[in-house]
């Protein structure tokens, strides 16, 4: 019976660390309008494998991988954030031509760059941590089932939000035309550029206030 409700708790923290509106959102939303949904939910799925990571992370306690994390949070955050600017500036460049053309060589393109844009955010081990505690799920390391079931439970989460998304924005790709697609393409690179550029500069800066606002805590617990 704990199993399972490890399991639940697992589901609902996925989904509520996979919810806020961020860079992997916005690809996920251009991406299926632009391609359609399978491309949408690859990078959905990518976010959701790295969620998953960090999930392992902070039910399992792995200090060592925390503290790797930690100690090199600027060289994670720096590449993190130039990716986010190549992205987007391939974004702003790209022909709109290429909306409504499957291509599906390029999933696991789509796949990865969602993991990786994800996995060099060491704030989502935070989240887990904060959520995991709230929940009463911080002891799921002390045995092997609690923590297996929190960690498929948080995966499942993570996806279900992701088929969401994309399932929502493949709803309105019929209605959105050559036009639209144009300025949702040139909005959605100009907020992924923004975060990348934020990103960059508080690794730089982290004594700044936009390195301050979102500076990480010494550790998890």
């Amino acid at each position: 019976m704990e199993p399972l409700l490890f399991f639940f708790k697992g589901i609902a923290a996925g989904f509520v660390v996979a919810i806020p509106v961020g860079p992997v959102a916005m690809l996920c939303i251009r991406r299926t309008l632009a391609t359609g949904i399978v491309s949408g939910y690859a990078t959905g799925l990518g976010a959701a494998i790295a969620d998953t990571l960090y999930a392992i992370v902070a039910a399992f306690g792995i200090s060592f991988i925390a503290d790797i994390l930690f100690s090199n949070n600027f060289w994670f955050r720096l590449i993190g954030g130039v990716i986010l600017c190549f992205m987007a500036a391939r974004m702003l460049l790209a022909p709109p031509a290429e909306s409504k053309a499957r291509d599906t060589g390029k999933l696991f393109g789509d796949f990865a760059s969602a993991l990786v844009i994800t996995g060099t955010n060491p704030i989502t081990l935070i989240a887990f941590g904060v959520i995991f505690t709230s929940i009463g799920v911080a002891t799921a390391g002390e045995r092997y089932e609690w923590a297996e079931a929190l960690i498929a439970g948080v995966f499942i989460g993570s996806a279900a939000w992701w088929m969401l998304l994309s399932g929502l924005a493949a709803l309105c790709r019929r209605w959105v035309g050559e036009l639209s697609l144009t300025w949702i393409n040139r909005i959605s690179a100009l907020v992924i550029l923004t975060c990348g550029a934020l990103i960059v500069f508080a690794a730089i800066a982290p004594d700044s206030p936009i390195g301050s606002l979102i500076a990480l805590p010494k550790s998890v617990s």
